[in-house]
């Protein structure tokens, strides 16, 4: 089948460590990854400049058309977050 379309990569971010422990748990084919975890005891952004690095290595490898971001709940981060790193974005 052939499909022309636009491909996405989706991007989940982990909103505390919490979440990332039980996804980490409950759902082996999503790699996430200890540091990233452990980095919420210091960081309460930590799961969102982890995606937004993510996004950053989609964009540079060129193997989507782009990025879905899912925020749960850490809308207004991501905003800010991404305007600071790409004030083109």
């Amino acid at each position: 089948m052939d499909y022309a379309g636009q491909i996405f990569a989706g991007v989940l971010v982990m909103a505390s460590a919490k979440m990332a422990a039980r996804i980490a748990a409950d759902l082996p084919e999503i790699d996430v990854p200890s540091e990233l975890i452990v980095a919420f005891e210091h960081d309460p952004d930590a799961g969102v400049n982890a995606a937004l690095e993510l996004v950053a290595g989609i964009r540079r490898s060129g193997a989507f058309d782009g990025a879905h971001l899912v925020p749960v709940g850490r809308y207004q981060q991501v905003a800010t977050l991404m305007r600071e790193r790409d004030p083109s974005s």
